[in-house]
């Protein structure tokens, strides 16, 4: 959906409600200055550099076919002068997720962002407006990531256990609504019985 076409559907829905997106940070971790300097100490190494990017349907040709981890952020346009001239946006974090192994299966950021995001991202945001409610993470990820301006969060690592800490920790303090809370996703497929009757 091209810029003049996305104003056109803002129009449309200027005065409807769009469906609620609830963003519930962890109060107790995030007040928690030790906590967070923790965090700190590992986000600042040396070499640990995030990237940011805007995320529009075609990035994944440009991401690096490495392990790490990634976020989908929602920066909208509304900002805030300060005395000393800086303006600073807003910024919500809707998706966290990570790329490596995984039950015995290795992917990359790039694979990840071809396969299962671009199909989402920067298409028709008239969806926002629709209130049924949403079941799994496709539903989620296939309603949320038409908002606008949206931009992916990258930082390439090796370690796929820390990948993995990091990406649970981080889950766990900002828990991003389009990740079930503390951490758990759902992720589609077909299900399981809990029990099976004996063959």
């Amino acid at each position: 959906m091209n810029d003049q076409e996305f104003r056109e559907l803002l129009q449309k829905y200027r005065d409807e409600p769009a469906s609620v997106l609830a963003f519930q940070p962890s109060i107790e971790l995030l007040i928690d200055s030790h906590h967070c300097q923790a965090i700190n100490s590992f986000l600042h190494q040396p070499g640990i550099l995030w990237e940011r990017k805007k995320a529009v349907d075609s990035l994944g040709n440009s991401l690096p076919d490495s392990p790490g981890l990634y976020m989908f952020v929602w920066r909208p346009e509304l900002t805030l002068r300060f005395a000393n001239t800086e303006t600073e946006r807003f910024g919500w974090v809707v998706y966290i997720g990570k790329a490596g192994t995984e039950e015995g299966r290795r992917d990359t950021i790039k694979q990840r962002y071809v396969s299962e995001y671009s199909k989402f991202v920067g298409k028709d945001p008239s969806c926002l407006w629709d209130t049924s409610p949403v079941e799994d993470r496709e539903s989620r990820l296939a309603r949320y990531l038409t908002l606008r301006p949206l931009e992916y969060w990258f930082l390439t690592m090796q370690d796929v256990r820390e990948i993995q800490l990091l990406e649970k920790r981080l889950i766990k303090l900002l828990r991003p609504p389009l990740n079930l809370q503390h951490g758990v996703k759902l992720r589609p497929g077909k299900t399981v019985p809990a029990f099976e009757e004996p063959k």
